[in-house]
């Protein structure tokens, strides 16, 4: 038995239309703190950032608030960032705005002890999110024809994304 991951299915969400305020979060340190906001957002900017190979907006960043992971991505660390735009300017596919990257300072446990306790657990946002949009799953692997990325060790994402090589040629 595998790892249990929150999966994300970004397109569902969108074409849901419903607003993601209404998805209910219990993280446990902050239970009017929408956790799923960190989640949400870590799941857009790898849906929007195209990952470069040569990454000018983590050269640009005067406070490392932009990494590149050992996986190739692009990872965004918000309570570095100081708001100096420089990643923006030095994007050359004009993907990093901050209109579309919430400045989030929320945090998501992936509710990592409840599910300890309980295997069949079912988090507060996988019970109030629209329908198959967000789920607790046992997956192993990425599965890029299918659009599914990890990001860490507990998020799945399932999002067309530039990573992916087949529709880039």
């Amino acid at each position: 038995m595998g790892l249990k991951k929150l999966f994300i299915d970004i397109p569902a969400l969108i074409e849901s239309g419903v607003s993601t305020d209404k998805i209910e979060c219990e993280y446990l340190y902050h239970r009017k703190n929408a956790g799923t906001l960190s989640v949400l957002e870590i799941a857009e900017f790898a849906s929007y950032c195209r990952q470069c190979k040569e990454a000018f907006c983590v050269s640009a960043c005067p406070k490392e608030a932009l990494e590149r992971l050992e996986t190739g991505a692009i990872k965004r660390y918000n309570m570095r960032c100081v708001g100096c735009k420089s990643c923006i300017l030095a994007c050359p596919f004009g993907t990093i705005f901050p209109e579309v990257i919430n400045y989030v300072t929320t945090s998501c446990d992936y509710c990592l002890n409840q599910l300890k306790d309980n295997p069949d657990y079912e988090p507060a946002c996988v019970k109030t999110a629209p329908k198959d949009t967000f789920k607790m799953i046992e997956i192993e692997k990425e599965d890029p024809k299918s659009h599914i990325y990890f990001s860490g060790k507990h998020l799945a994402i399932k999002s067309p994304s530039w990573l992916d090589k087949e529709e880039r040629r």
